[in-house]
């Protein structure tokens, strides 16, 4: 029994470790999550059983339980060098000519360039012996680095075990980043905690590779892209495309959009081609690597005592504009943090027109000494936040500095600065400001969705006292309404309509729309689909809600907390007396044989409706999403089917017409 037990540890490691892979690296996976935690749990449960046979490249390994003191100096067996940096086209010229100078005896059509995406990240070192994953390290001074070994393997896409072959003892390179989404989702948590706010998604990456618990590392949702090797103990290949097909094969990250050029004109092609098309992605980028493919040429160049001869860094400007800052205002958030805001003379930059943009916290003004009629220089962080980045060199007489109010800006009660926080907080619990944001976020679209319900309406509900609590909306009575400004009789009769609609809008767009801290869209609609009513969920073990995928402690925690407030579950109850929907109608979902697929549909089908195709999709298991993205596995192209049938050509996702789709799902 026991002999047999092992077999099954070691072949649930090996269907693991590829479901890792094609889920975190390919953007395919081939099972449903509950199959692939399924999967998990068993060999967890084995391993518990028998734990001499637990192994450091168990995929139960990624994140242990161990708390690391400090982080060990480690020497790299070959220098990280950094890269010289170029900033105009110019300057790439020159290193061209330079590399036909030092290879004088190679003809200068036959040089070839790779051209690859920079990415802003922390750069980071992999060292694999007998297939595995033994150590991983920072940069550092490019000699020396920190043994981060932990917090790197809590990164799914790096592979713990590869194949020996060809190479016994391997040290691959790359840059771990951290998702433009998840920068911007860990910033507004730390805002609403009173933290100060990462500046970028690099400093956000490195801070999460360098915390201490490597549980924490995982949760921030790093990525990673490997680009080249370090030390390898038998290289048979001739040009870095060769060897990064090579380290492809043994399942190591390679980012898509690598790109071989035959001549140097190619390679400056390449360079405008990304300058705005970088923006589209889902990560930070800087610039493009420009190197030499062939490594016979690289061995003859060498290098100098920082940089390689045979590459070049190219670096992308942010864009920046210059703009006028009007005014200072500070808003009172829905959790009660009060956030100055900078109102700007409008300005275009990267692709949309900015008037606002947030100045985080009084200690960021401070150190900025940002003042109202102040010129000052502007640009988006990560291309997706409007920052301002510094004070133009002021003339003439200015204003007087800044100073955050000494009450609430909206209820005039104390507001308070926790000790270690960078916030100022109203501690009035009936704050209407509060209230009026946590009535818009529970009106909203993909909340409640109460049509009718603007800004303008909730205002003057809040401020007359005729609603302090989620609940009050399900008492209003179309008389009272009807005696707002601007609403007229048919429009309050539209309103309450709205409202009483919204009372079987589902438990998943109830816990969203009840704000609890960390609980999005996502969380919530896992949330509902497992425990299946608030009562579950308020009763359940802790343990039992933090062992969901994709939800975890943090989300566990703040569940907890707002359960444990009576005033939430009076209003709780309130609802449901209302007859607002509090759990899950009908059976739980059960799986199909389109679990864990997702699908586009776009364009016009002849034979079923779209939401007919949708509805069939759902019921076989599968998702439908609006958007096409690398996670997508089939677009449904229609006639006239347009924008997203390109991008899937571009994605290489299978395409399927409506004969197919038919085949796939059966007639409806």
């Amino acid at each position: 029994m026991k002999e047999t037990d092992k077999n099954e540890i070691e072949s649930l490691r090996k269907t693991i470790h590829g479901h890792d892979y094609k889920y975190y690296v390919k953007n395919s996976p081939s099972i449903s999550d509950r199959e692939y935690d399924s999967l998990y749990y068993r060999l967890k449960e084995l391993e518990r059983k028998y734990p001499q046979w637990v192994t450091s490249d168990s995929p139960t390994q990624r994140v242990g339980g161990k708390v690391e003191q400090r982080f060990q100096p480690i020497a790299h067996p070959v220098p990280m060098l950094s890269l010289d940096n170029t900033y105009n086209v110019d300057e790439v010229r020159a290193f061209h000519q330079r590399i036909i100078k030092g290879l004088p005896d190679v003809a200068e059509d036959s040089i070839e360039y790779t051209v690859e995406l920079k990415i802003d990240g922390l750069a980071v070192a992999l060292t694999y012996e007998a297939g595995r994953l033994v150590r991983g390290a920072t940069r550092g001074d490019g000699k020396k680095g920190e043994d981060i070994t932990a917090n790197l393997k809590t990164i799914r896409s790096i592979p713990l075990e590869i194949s020996s072959e060809p190479f016994k003892k391997i040290e691959v390179r790359g840059e771990v980043y951290m998702p433009k989404k998840e920068f911007q989702r860990l910033n507004t948590i730390r805002e609403m905690e009173g933290k100060s706010p990462f500046a970028n998604p690099r400093n956000a990456a490195a801070g999460a590779l360098r915390v201490l618990d490597p549980a924490i590392t995982d949760s921030r949702k790093l990525g990673i892209f490997i680009y080249t090797v370090g030390f390898l103990d038998n290289n048979v290949c001739k040009t870095h495309l060769e060897l990064q097909q090579t380290l492809t094969s043994l399942r190591f990250p390679i980012n898509e959009h690598n790109r071989l050029c035959s001549n140097f004109e190619d390679t400056i092609a390449t360079i405008e081609e990304w300058r705005q098309r970088k923006n589209n992605l889902d990560y930070e980028v800087d610039g493009l690597v420009i190197q030499l493919n062939s490594l016979a040429h690289r061995k003859k160049l060498g290098n100098t005592s920082k940089f390689p001869r045979w590459a070049v860094a190219y670096k992308y400007e942010a864009e920046q504009v210059e703009t006028e800052i009007l005014k200072i205002v500070c808003q009172v958030g829905r959790t009660g943090s009060i956030t100055p805001v900078a109102y700007l003379e409008p300005v275009f930059v990267s692709g949309s027109t900015v008037s606002r943009a947030t100045l985080h916290n009084e200690d960021e003004i401070k150190r900025k000494d940002i003042r109202v009629g102040d010129r000052v220089v502007i640009e988006k962080a990560g291309e997706i936040i409007p920052k301002v980045v510094r004070l133009v060199d002021p003339t003439g007489k200015r204003k007087a500095p800044f100073a955050m109010p000494t009450v609430c800006p909206e209820c005039q009660m104390e507001i308070i600065r926790p000790k270690g926080e960078a916030a100022w907080r109203c501690v009035n619990a009936i704050c209407p400001a509060q209230l009026k944001e946590r009535l818009k976020h529970f009106a909203s679209r993909k909340a409640m969705d109460i049509d009718h319900m603007g800004p303008a309406v909730i205002e003057q509900l809040v401020e007359s006292g005729r609603v302090k609590s989620f609940s009050d909306l399900y008492t209003l009575k179309k008389d009272e309404v009807a005696g707002l400004e601007r609403l007229a009789e048919k429009s309050a009769q539209n309103l309450i309509d709205a409202i009483e609609k919204s009372k079987s809008a589902g438990l998943a767009r109830l816990l969203f729309g009840l704000g609890i801290r960390h609980v999005g869209q996502r969380a919530a609609s896992i949330l509902a689909e497992t425990f299946r009513s608030i009562k579950n969920l308020r009763t359940i073990p802790y343990e039992n809600i933090e062992s969901v995928i994709e939800i975890g402690p943090v989300i566990a925690e703040s569940l907890k907390s707002f359960f444990d407030q009576k005033t939430n579950l009076q209003d709780i109850e309130n609802l449901s007396s209302m007859g607002v929907v509090v759990e899950e109608q009908g059976e739980a979902r059960k799986e199909g044989v389109l679990t864990g697929k997702q699908f586009v549909l776009t364009g016009t089908l002849s034979k079923i409706s779209r939401n007919e195709a949708k509805e069939k999709i759902e019921s076989l298991g599968g998702r439908v999403t609006s958007s096409v993205s690398g996670k997508t596995d089939f677009l449904v192209a229609g006639k006239d089917a347009g924008s997203k049938l390109a991008k899937a050509k571009v994605l290489k996702i299978t395409v399927l017409d409506e004969k197919e789709l038919q085949k796939i799902i059966g007639s409806v």
